[in-house]
């Protein structure tokens, strides 16, 4: 296991530079193994890791963006603005910048690559096709480094200070995507295994939320299925996006990564519910591979107190009132690959006190109960629920174990008191 160390001093003497790099980790051979078992997961035909390096290549405002694996030698399985026959594989580690990154065990940001003491002299500067740099270790979930994601361009760069945030924001859930192709890829991986990599997948990035907000989300198991949650910051606000893939097993659990994966994207765009919601129907048109999806996208803004949300097939989402709870006005479209529709914009004043429930229909449905009827019981249940508890975080504790359904479903909600 890697483990983080903190960012080393520069300096222009090899000596110095040489002890503050770990080029011992290269030769881990355990490590080595592990990462070109994640390589030869079928990572470069992943439209997920794909639109990563062109968005990191967007944030960053870069020529160029690639995610590394650094195993026997630095293979490239997804790139943006890079030459095929460079990003096809097999670079020299000692004679890469994302080899320096890995080294140094931290974000690596060089704003002139000529000048930068670790980097001046290797083949990619001195031939003048890097002039700046900015690289981010990607860490597997039990903290062994694999690799790099990196943007860079010809010229000279001043990036943003909030730029290597803004990518490990990124690496988080491009290592969903290898983890989840690796467990794939195997065999004789096991349920455990694989029930493991989903409750990663759901569990939401840690962000901060907006002042005066709270929220909490909850995921049950009941089989291998596709149901998920995400939050993360927006423009002023916060995006709320929850969402049930159709059917089981490995199928569910990949179409479920890549459309959190690509949801996320959309938000972090700057795109709003209905616009992400129809972008991700052109992105999963009606195929063999995979089935459809409901998934309600929501922002709120805290300076006019307003939900904007859209749904594709999806419940709607629950505002909880002391004097009363009730269902937000909701004009869905189709399901995510069920044919494209249009998706509508929504929105809805919110009070202080209530609560923003969304849930998924493993909560509530009930095998012998048509919908309303079992949506209206989740409404009682719900509001009694609110109004006895003391924080979000036992109201989502009181809520996912409510017992409504009877389907042995997957189920996730997420709770946000404003």
């Amino acid at each position: 296991m890697v483990v983080r160390n903190s960012p080393p001093s520069l300096s222009s003497d090899r000596t110095s530079i040489e002890a503050a790099l770990h080029r011992s980790w290269f030769d881990d051979p355990a490590r080595v193994a592990f990462v070109n078992q994640l390589n030869q997961a079928a990572l470069r035909q992943s439209p997920t890791l794909q639109r990563v390096v062109r968005l990191a290549a967007a944030l960053a405002g870069s020529a160029s963006a690639q995610i590394s694996l650094i195993g026997d030698a630095q293979h490239v399985p997804a790139s943006y603005g890079v030459d095929e026959v460079v990003s096809s594989g097999g670079t020299d580690i000692d004679n890469s910048l994302c080899g320096v990154t890995f080294a140094s065990g931290d974000s690596l940001v060089v704003h002139d690559a000529q000048a930068h003491p670790w980097v001046r002299d290797l083949p990619p500067v001195a031939s003048g096709a890097v002039g700046s740099y900015l690289g981010v270790p990607m860490r597997h979930s039990d903290g062994t480094l694999v690799g790099v994601l990196c943007v860079f361009d010809v010229k000279p760069t001043a990036w943003g200070t909030h730029l290597a945030g803004a990518l490990e924001d990124l690496v988080s859930f491009a290592m969903m995507e290898i983890e989840l192709l690796a467990v794939v890829a195997t065999t004789s991986s096991s349920v455990v295994e694989l029930t493991s990599v989903i409750q990663r997948i759901v569990a939401p990035a840690s962000h901060a939320i907006p002042e005066g907000m709270q929220i909490s989300g909850r995921y049950r198991s009941a089989d291998v299925g596709g149901d998920w949650f995400e939050w993360l910051p927006t423009t002023g606000g916060l995006g709320v996006t929850i969402g049930d893939v159709a059917g089981h097993g490995l199928r569910a659990v990949a179409g479920m990564a890549r459309l959190k994966a690509i949801m996320r994207a959309y938000a972090f765009e700057g795109h709003d519910p209905a616009a992400a919601l129809d972008l991700a129907g052109h992105a999963f048109p009606v195929d063999d591979d995979f089935e459809i999806a409901t998934v309600l996208d929501m922002r709120y803004q805290p300076t006019d107190r307003a939900l904007h949300y859209a749904s594709a097939g999806h419940p709607p989402p629950l505002i909880l009132r002391r004097s009363g709870s009730f269902f937000a006005p909701l004009r869905p479209g189709a399901p995510i690959g069920a044919g494209l529709s249009s998706v509508t914009n929504q929105s809805l004043l919110l009070l202080d006190g209530d609560v923003v429930f969304a849930y998924t229909d493993g909560l509530f449905e009930r095998k012998r109960q048509d919908a309303d009827h079992a949506l209206a019981e989740l409404r009682g249940a719900a509001h009694e629920a609110f109004l006895a508890s003391t924080s979000v975080e036992d109201l989502a504790d009181t809520l996912i174990d409510l017992g409504l359904s009877d389907t042995a479903d997957d189920a996730c909600l997420v709770v946000s008191a404003v």
